[in-house]
């Protein structure tokens, strides 16, 4: 199978702080629920197990750059490809953005946010890397290399 070169490739930035919160009101509402009715303390545990496996598969781990697409690799397998001919435009974007977006939020931190703005029907979306300027400067040589004439395919999560 001839798979295309990966040009660029970087992980997010991340806000720890914010995660950690999140993660730990969860787990901590199920334990307080659990201790105060024991009864529930078996469904308590499947929803913090659920909820931690939840949070391992929707946070992205790395961003990629082919030669025909942005990558967003989640948690597992799990993996979410923008073909090049959906893509209008990719610029800075606001930090408010990485929490309040209207389209698909993968960003990870409040800084160094980048949006998406997709064509043919597609939702945009927001990322955080760790190095915007680097990561906007490949994906602009990346688009401008691509041929983005291209049919935008149907979405398609892999």
């Amino acid at each position: 199978m001839n798979r295309p070169e990966l040009i660029y490739e970087t992980p997010p930035r991340y806000a720890v702080a914010a995660f950690a919160g999140v993660i730990g009101l969860l787990i901590g509402v199920d334990i307080v629920f659990a201790l105060v009715f024991p009864e529930l303390l078996c469904f308590m545990m499947i929803t913090a197990i659920s909820e931690s496996a939840l949070f391992y598969f929707i946070i992205p781990r790395k961003y990629q750059i082919f030669a025909d697409r942005l990558r967003v690799v989640l948690g597992g397998w799990i993996k979410f490809d923008v073909p090049f001919s959906t893509i209008r435009q990719a610029r800075v974007a606001r930090s408010i953005d990485a929490f309040v977006y209207w389209g698909l939020r993968m960003a990870t931190s409040g800084e160094g946010v980048v949006e998406i703005l997709r064509r043919g029907g597609g939702l945009d979306l927001v990322i955080s890397p760790i190095d915007r300027d680097t990561f906007l400067e490949q994906l602009d040589q990346a688009l401008a290399a691509s041929n983005r004439n291209a049919t935008p395919p149907k979405w398609r999560v892999i």
